[in-house]
């Protein structure tokens, strides 16, 4: 990649779809949702719906691209009963509370008395991907409800749990109570242990869980046994991703965001304020605020993410694209010499040059693009990006 984004978001890679277009793509069944339950009872077959949201660009992407493909829509239309609802209109409302749908694209798999039988969520980039999730809705050994009927008979083997964690986290479902429930059989040490630290590294995201609870205040022993690194590095991510969610919460507000700052602040946690910076610069620039965004960086960057080569080049970016004041981007170009020097990349020579740009410096420019170039194809990444920048910064 020529340079990673900043700014936090569930992002889901687009790609062109195999095969050829079908005119008609999966035909999906437009009638009630109690006239499709008799159908597939009927027709003993499985319901495949998509639980979609009009304003979900991955859902649109998937149904003009993956939905339209030959190899999906004639195995999908072959072997399940189709339906598609707006999970925020209409009979999709119901739909949703009733299926636990929490993201789009939902793809769910129902039986004709309404069980779900399996559930995908997210928009694949491949068509045998969609054949490959078909499949196991149909397999009883592999579909999810097998999953959960396993882990509620309480007959599985030791390493079951983190495949079934696995299978609920694919189909976003909350492994809270699962989890509970294992730690609290827990004796011991054994809360400490390599498998128990594995599960809680996989699985255990909510900032609000008292597992995470329990993480962040016997912290020290866990850095005894898995590095301060390992460590903070995941309670760290499960504090940013808090914080982040609840800066793009419908109810946000300032006071209310603070107040869950100063919440881990009582926690005592020793990288609060490096959290705390990550966390206030996404939410400047998720807000378009750029004069604070730039005036963090500028005072704290340095203090936070000096030794960080990605995150001295996102940074430099993204200040980059925001501004022509020379202050900034005379900080941000330091940060790109830094990221070079800490990890010498095309994506950060690329950045160091276009700065050097902007501020009047072509020769240099130049002389960094070209780096960036001959490291790209030295490295066997695509370089067309830094070839078209190289030939637009040599234009007189």
């Amino acid at each position: 990649m020529k340079r990673f984004i900043f700014v936090f978001t569930i992002v889901i890679t687009l790609a062109l779809s195999e095969g050829n277009a079908q005119e008609n793509g999966i035909r999906f069944n437009n009638k009630p949702w109690s006239e499709i339950l008799t159908m597939a009872k009927k027709e003993n077959k499985l319901i495949f719906l998509d639980a979609y949201a009009s304003w979900c660009g991955p859902c649109k992407w998937m149904a003009a691209n993956m939905f339209t493909n030959d190899t999906v829509a004639d195995f999908y239309n072959k072997t399940f009963i189709c339906a598609s609802f707006d999970m925020e209109k209409g009979e999709g409302i119901q739909l949703r509370r009733q299926y636990e749908v929490r993201a789009y694209p939902t793809l769910l798999f129902i039986d004709g008395d309404g069980n779900m039988i399996h559930r995908k969520v997210g928009a694949e980039r491949k068509a045998i991907a969609y054949v490959n999730i078909g499949n196991t809705a149909l397999d009883p050994q592999k579909c999810l409800s097998s999953y959960i009927r396993k882990y509620e008979s309480g007959n599985y083997p030791e390493d079951y749990l983190p495949v079934y964690l696995q299978a609920l986290t694919d189909a976003y479902l909350p492994v809270e109570s699962v989890l509970q429930k294992y730690f609290a059989s827990a004796s011991g040490d054994q809360i400490y242990d390599q498998e128990s630290w594995n599960i809680i590294n996989r699985f255990v995201t909510d900032m609000n869980s008292p597992l995470f609870a329990f993480v962040v205040k016997n912290r020290a022993e866990y850095v005894k046994r898995y590095s301060q690194d390992t460590v903070f590095m995941k309670i760290s991510t499960v504090y940013v991703n808090g914080l982040l969610r609840s800066s793009r919460d419908i109810h946000f507000t300032d006071s209310s965001y603070r107040a869950l700052q100063e919440k881990i602040r009582q926690t005592g946690y020793e990288e609060a304020d490096k959290v705390f910076f990550y966390s206030d610069l996404s939410l400047y620039q998720f807000r378009g605020e750029k004069d604070k965004f730039l005036e963090l960086a500028y005072e704290k960057m340095d203090k936070f993410y000096h030794d960080d080569y990605n995150m001295l080049n996102n940074i430099a970016w993204s200040v980059q694209q925001m501004t022509n004041d020379k202050k900034y981007l005379d900080k941000a170009l330091s940060w790109a010499k830094r990221s070079i020097a800490l990890q010498n990349e095309p994506f950060n020579n690329d950045t160091y040059a276009i700065i050097q740009l902007k501020l009047g410096n072509k020769e240099e420019a130049i002389k960094y693009e070209k780096i960036a170039l001959q490291l790209a194809r030295k490295k066997n990444e695509s370089a067309s990006v830094y070839e078209d920048t190289l030939k637009k910064m040599m234009q007189p």
